[in-house]
């Protein structure tokens, strides 16, 4: 499965909010149309990436090729700090497991050994890591199964302690609730909310899986060899779709028939994240030890998710930096070929982990989680700009794309709409009068994400208009800078081609593909 980090986030706990706010029937046409939106978007990077495919991702690369430098110096720092979040986000969805299983005033503590063990297995040489991280989405995925197979068996009657549950929680309290208001207008508000909360389960799915698919065409070194390998790359990206919606809309019905929508374990009391709707009903269900296991497996999974971002977010950084878009000492590798510097870079993210000392970690949770999604909902927009200008400059060249999806442009049109949609209305979460947090503390992190970005793009565009005359002032006349005793120094190129040295992808078990590559060789996995 190419999006292997996000298994157990918001599937397990992120789910249990979207069920609260919005009921199952809102639950599962959300997954549903999220997973639209996941091809729709798949496509249109797909498009792009057949035609060059590129080892960093869109938002490293193609953003330079067919945008401003300013927008792309933005959209790849998004994707850097907001896959960065995700790694606070999963190690306070494992506080939130443990706090509600096992409550407790040893927080700090709890918080200390995940982070560790999580920032930690980032520092193992990249062989060990790999393998590692084969175990762990292994791990997820018999997780999901066997969840799913539990909540059929109780669906059904399978259980000899409880008789069939069927679809009663879809009659009481009901398939659709209300929210802020009644009636219509209030189921479809509730459905958007619901929308808004499940869509961390797709959080960067596009990019993951043409990444995924387009590497061993971006590792050719020749452009011949690139495009038979890359024309490979449509039928892959469909097949990681369907392996990716098809889990997620059966168990988005599974959660509907384990836990109603109006059980307050789901949100911790309206306080915020709360117990995964399969721990609800495997715990109603009574059934000795199981409740026990999953949680066990469930802790896991957020664990491993967390490694996964790390890793991802510190490559990105590392392939910035290769690309002369980040300093160049974040592409600095121990003798185990860890960009170490960048893993620590990376890494200081996670102190937003410890505010869950000061504040519940349900309500971080919730907190971050708004984050992560509001970029992505802003990435998914970069995304569409890029293939907009991608056909645009072809057209204008006279070059034909070597592969078009039956559904673009008007996919990449819709990706645009429902991801205006999102992330404008990320506001609405502020809605609720009674709320532990302010509304303006609720509107300001729902929005943050449109200013930081906003920033990133004018920070880049003031150094574009820096005056020349105002660098050649801090030159000598022999060419050396103030403080620069060794003389001139050569100016740093940017690694256009990926052949190159030694680039960084994905990894194969996490989202699927080799992690390393040599100037003329290509292994798969």
């Amino acid at each position: 499965m190419a999006i292997g980090p996000t298994i157990g986030t918001g599937l397990f706990i992120g789910a249990g909010q979207a069920l609260a706010v919005g009921g199952p029937a809102s639950l599962l046409l959300s997954y549903i149309i999220l997973s639209i939106l996941t091809f729709a978007m798949t496509t249109s990077v797909a498009e792009v990436s057949t035609h060059l495919p590129s080892p960093h991702g869109t938002l490293v690369t193609n953003g330079y090729k067919y945008m401003s430098k300013s927008l792309a110096f933005a959209s790849a720092y998004l994707r850097w700090y907001t896959l960065a979040l995700f790694v606070p986000y999963e190690i306070t969805s494992a506080m939130v497991n443990l706090g509600l299983w096992k409550p407790g005033s040893t927080i700090a503590i709890r918080l200390v050994i995940i982070t560790t063990i999580v920032v930690g297995c980032n520092f193992l040489p990249e062989r060990i890591f790999k393998s590692s991280e084969r175990l762990f989405t292994a791990i997820k995925i018999g997780t999901i199964a066997t969840l799913f197979v539990l909540s059929l068996a109780l669906g059904l009657g399978g259980v000899d302690t409880q008789p069939s549950w069927g679809f009663k929680y879809w009659k009481h309290p009901g398939a659709m609730n209300e929210y802020l208001v009644r009636g219509v207008s209030g189921r479809f508000l509730a459905f958007f909310q619901c929308l808004l909360d499940g869509s961390i389960a797709f959080a960067f799915a596009p990019e993951l899986i043409v990444h995924h698919a387009e590497m061993p065409a971006s590792l050719m070194p020749s452009i011949g060899e690139s495009a038979i390998l890359g024309a490979g790359i449509p039928g892959v990206v469909k097949a990681d779709v369907a392996q990716t919606a098809f889990p997620y809309i059966l168990s988005s019905l599974a959660m509907g028939v384990m836990a109603p929508s109006n059980d307050t374990r789901l949100t911790n009391n309206g306080t915020g994240s709360g117990f995964s709707p399969y721990l609800i009903g495997l715990k109603d269900a009574k059934i000795q030890v199981v409740p026990t296991i999953a949680m066990v497996a469930i802790l896991l999974s957020a664990v491993a998710s967390g490694r996964s971002f790390l890793y991802l977010s510190s490559r990105t950084l590392c392939a910035m930096s290769e690309l002369g878009h980040a300093p160049s000492a974040f592409s600095t590798r121990n003798r185990g070929h860890v960009p170490y510097l960048a893993v620590v870079a990376s890494a200081l993210f996670s102190c937003l982990a410890f505010v869950s000392v000061k504040i519940p970690s349900t309500i971080m949770h919730t907190y971050l989680l708004r984050l992560v999604t509001s970029a992505c909902f802003i990435s998914t927009l970069v995304s569409c700009a890029i293939y907009i200008r991608f056909n645009r400059q072809l057209r204008a060249k006279g070059v034909t794309k070597r592969y078009s999806f039956s559904v673009q442009p008007f996919a990449t049109y819709f990706g645009m709409a429902i991801s205006t949609l999102l992330l404008l209305g990320g506001g609405l979460w502020a809605g609720p009068k009674r709320n532990l947090t302010s509304r303006a503390t609720r509107l300001i992190i729902a929005y943050v994400n449109i200013g930081v970005f906003s920033l990133l793009y004018l920070f880049r565009r003031f150094q574009e208009f820096a005056p020349v005359a105002e660098i050649e002032r801090q030159m000598d006349m022999g060419g050396r800078s103030h403080g620069d005793r060794a003389g001139p120094r050569e100016p740093r190129t940017q690694k256009t081609n990926p052949h190159r040295g030694e680039v960084d992808v994905i990894p194969e078990a996490s989202g699927a593909f080799e992690l390393r590559a040599s100037q003329a060789t290509f292994r798969e996995q």
